[in-house]
């Protein structure tokens, strides 16, 4: 009895066939192998061939003969079904490689047409993320409490509340409380007119003179020639390069500390006021390099920042704030920017942490202060934030507390630690209430800008006249004609014109002789750059703001 054949479809690799008599492709003896589906990568043609094995076991009874066209369909759909799932296969099976493109070629049965298959990379993401580094771990160690060399502060934390205490005020509708501790800080205040055109136009506006202007040079070029080999200034006009030949230096035998980190801050603040940078050419674009570069190489490192004190907070806050107008007025520029920075961000996070918990900052960082070296902090930080670096979220709020604290029921007539209130710390309290977003259309506030501009200057008493001047420049305030005048026209008239003093001034007040002429000048060139050293911090400007 003739046993029948047993027709097994397998896909596998070309080889060679032969035709036998039902016209079915068979393939010629091989040796054995595992009947495994071969592994498909990319680029490979894989081709599906039917085979035809011969058993010699019995299988089962034929089937009655049909016709070629009978069989046709279901060795179609049989190729159709291996083909699919050969496909997949490959799919599943194709490497990985990033930046190719993986191509698969398949043909079915006899036919010569061909279909490419393509599929793309996905873009590698972490080419373009800067922050991809940071996702990988890494080893720290975390220390309770951070501390320099000469401080033993902690590193204060952010404080989050649910609600906070200016949004419960909102909500019990208490308008006066709401008005005076909302902390919005003004979108003026830029410093985009410190150029020569910008000196022009504003000078004009505001109310500078030729005859002021002149004094700000005669008061820069005495700056400069003051400067130090190491690129300092010290208040102390006995050392070099003045030699005591000016009158009139730091008071001998006070207790208050002089820090030269903050006579350098003072003196790159007046120049910075008159458009000169360490950037663009002038003539003094070297004294103000040097004027950075040394604050930049006397910072301490701390482990909550970094430290100008040099024995006191005064010398910090005026150095972060120099620092801050430098990177202000230079932050289109390229080089540079990331250093000066970094300065500046690492020396506000020291402030940050040595604010006491009352909201002021004294002489020793996390002690109690006062409102006039509290107000260099404060005017520091928010000069640090127009570049855009982080502080920490409650400190200018305590810092506004702290001020509204010193004042009693809210009369914004404010003292030196707290009330009664003194004209100088009134002054001082005004202007730092405009920076920390206070509304000159509140009427109380209004009529304390009012009264401070009918008391006019002190003439003498340089701390008063300056912080009163940018409180009543800031607030655009009616009265402010008649202040400036009196002002700029006295301080024109008392500047020092002849030989090694020329360009400078004194008076003899409480900060002036703590201070002497190197503070005294500086302050007094501050005063006369106003017009244009600060846009106002509430006048609705066309230009963004630096």
């Amino acid at each position: 009895m003739q046993k029948a054949r047993c027709i097994v479809v397998w896909l596998g690799p070309p080889s060679r066939r032969t035709t036998d008599m039902t016209g079915i492709t068979i393939p010629k003896p091989a040796p054995p192998r595992l009947n495994v589906p071969p592994r498909v990568s990319a680029g490979v043609r894989v081709v599906p061939t039917v085979m035809v094995r011969a058993d010699e076991d019995e299988c089962p009874p034929a089937r009655p003969r049909v016709s070629e066209d009978e069989r046709l369909p279901a060795l179609l759909i049989s190729t159709i079904v291996h083909t699919t799932a050969l496909l997949l296969l490959a799919f599943f099976s194709l490497p990985k490689a990033s930046g190719r493109v993986n191509q698969l070629t398949a043909r079915q049965g006899p036919s010569d047409s061909v279909l490419i298959l393509e599929t793309l990379d996905a873009e590698d993401e972490q080419r373009f993320d800067g922050n991809a580094a940071l996702d990988q771990p890494v080893a720290v160690s975390i220390e309770i409490s951070a501390t320099s060399a000469t401080t033993s502060f902690k590193v204060k934390e952010d404080k989050i509340e649910a609600v906070s205490s200016e949004m419960q005020q909102l909500l019990t509708g208490d308008e006066s409380a709401r008005v005076e501790s909302l902390v919005r800080l003004p979108s003026g205040g830029g410093l985009a007119r410190r150029t020569p055109d910008g000196r022009l136009e504003y000078g004009a506006k505001y109310g500078a003179t030729r005859e002021s202007e002149q004094a700000v040079e005669a008061a820069l070029a005495w700056l400069a020639a003051h400067q130090r080999d190491n690129g300092s200034w010290s208040f102390n006009l006995e050392l070099d390069p003045c030699n005591g030949a000016c009158r009139h230096t730091k008071k001998k035998g006070s207790e208050s500390p002089t820090p030269s980190t903050g006579a350098t801050g003072l003196a790159l603040l007046a120049f910075l006021g008159a458009g000169h940078t360490h950037h663009h050419d002038g003539p003094y674009r070297e004294t103000v390099r040097r004027g950075i570069y040394f604050l930049r190489d006397i910072a301490g490192e701390a482990g909550s920042g970094l430290d100008w004190q040099q024995g006191s907070m005064y010398g910090h806050g005026i150095a972060v704030m120099a620092m801050s107008e430098a990177l202000a007025m230079t932050s289109r520029e390229q080089s540079g920017d990331a250093d000066l920075h970094r300065l500046v961000s690492r020396g506000a996070s020291f402030t940050c942490n040595a604010q006491h918990e009352n909201g002021s900052w004294g002489y020793v960082p996390g002690s109690p202060g006062d409102m006039t070296l509290s107000a260099w902090q404060v005017l520091s930080l928010v000069a640090a934030k127009k570049n855009r670096v982080d502080i920490h979220t409650n400190t200018l709020a305590d810092a506004k507390a702290f001020v509204l604290s010193t004042c009693k029921d809210g009369d914004f007539w404010f003292g030196y630690k707290g009330p009664p209130g003194e004209e100088t710390t009134t002054a001082i309290g005004l202007a730092l209430m405009l920076y920390l977003g206070q509304s000159t259309e509140y009427t109380p506030f209004y009529n304390a800008l009012t009264d401070l501009a009918n008391r006019g200057p002190k003439l003498s008493n340089v701390y008063h006249d300056y912080y009163a001047t940018l409180a009543l420049h800031h607030s655009r305030h009616h009265a402010w004609e008649k202040w400036n005048s009196k002002l700029r026209d006295h301080l024109v008239r008392t500047q020092a014109t002849k030989g090694h003093e020329a360009g400078s001034w004194h008076f003899a007040d409480p900060w002036g002789d703590i201070g002497g002429r190197l503070y005294t000048t500086a302050m007094c060139a501050m005063t006369l750059e106003v017009y244009y050293r600060y846009m106002p911090l509430y006048e609705k400007v066309d230009e963004f703001p630096l």
